[in-house]
């Protein structure tokens, strides 16, 4: 018989045998109820539930949801759309954190199987042909500047902070200018759009959905923060990207 699991969240505690789920966001109608005022939390923010193994889906067509590994490691969850990848993942660590992050606080439920994880099935990716696989590699400048814009995000957890970093603090920390950065972020970001990705077109600041993207689709890493800060920034060229 599959494993129950066992959800903890501050004082609250759930256990779910197969069969039963979980959701949690602000709206009353939740199993669990997070900050009801607190608008950076969608209404039904996710579900917890048990296919072929325990899962965890995003439901929000808004808000990414961030999975915290037993190593501390967390991974973007992003909302469904054509070009992302699956917006579910199995809950295949002794230890699975979910953050849900709102604008007054960020909300970790505990996620841990009573036994040993059953090999789960994986949901497929929304596009087969993933984008990934259709945009060309990232030149080493491109690189730096996204690392240094994503770096909350590779941060190990409780030290993981899911916001990108502003255009004139990458600049900063790179020694370039900030109209550098911007023009190598919208090369990438264009290359993206043209590749079928969905949520980074128009003239939006569309920082927070590319550093999301690059991470859930593992295009960049905490592998990354050893790499050189800046390849050669005092030779950017016209703009090289």
């Amino acid at each position: 018989m599959a494993a129950e699991l066992n959800v903890r969240i501050d004082d609250q505690r759930h256990t779910l045998l197969p069969g039963q789920a979980l959701t949690f966001g602000r709206d009353a109608s939740c199993t669990v109820r997070l900050d009801a005022t607190d608008l950076g939390i969608s209404r039904t923010a996710g579900r917890v539930y048990h296919d072929g193994g325990w899962q965890v889906t995003n439901l929000s067509r808004k808000r990414t949801l961030h999975l915290v590994d037993a190593y501390g490691f967390a991974t973007p969850l992003p909302v469904a759309a054509a070009g992302w990848p699956s917006s579910s993942r199995a809950v295949d660590h002794p230890h699975t954190t979910v953050l849900v992050a709102g604008q007054a606080w960020t909300y970790a439920l505990v996620l841990t199987p009573a036994a040993a994880p059953e090999q789960p099935t994986v949901p497929a990716p929304v596009d087969p042909h993933s984008t990934r696989n259709q945009m060309a590699a990232l030149t080493p400048r491109q690189r730096a500047v996204l690392v240094a814009m994503a770096r909350g995000y590779l941060r190990p957890y409780p030290h993981y902070d899911p916001r990108p970093r502003t255009y004139n603090e990458v600049a900063e920390r790179l020694g370039l200018t900030r109209t550098q950065v911007v023009r190598r972020v919208e090369r990438v970001r264009e290359q993206l759009v043209a590749a079928g990705v969905l949520g980074l077109e128009g003239e939006g600041d569309a920082r927070r959905p590319l550093c999301e993207w690059l991470l859930a689709m593992r295009v960049i890493g905490a592998a990354d923060l050893d790499r050189p800060a800046d390849p050669d920034p005092a030779h950017d060229g016209a703009d090289a990207p």
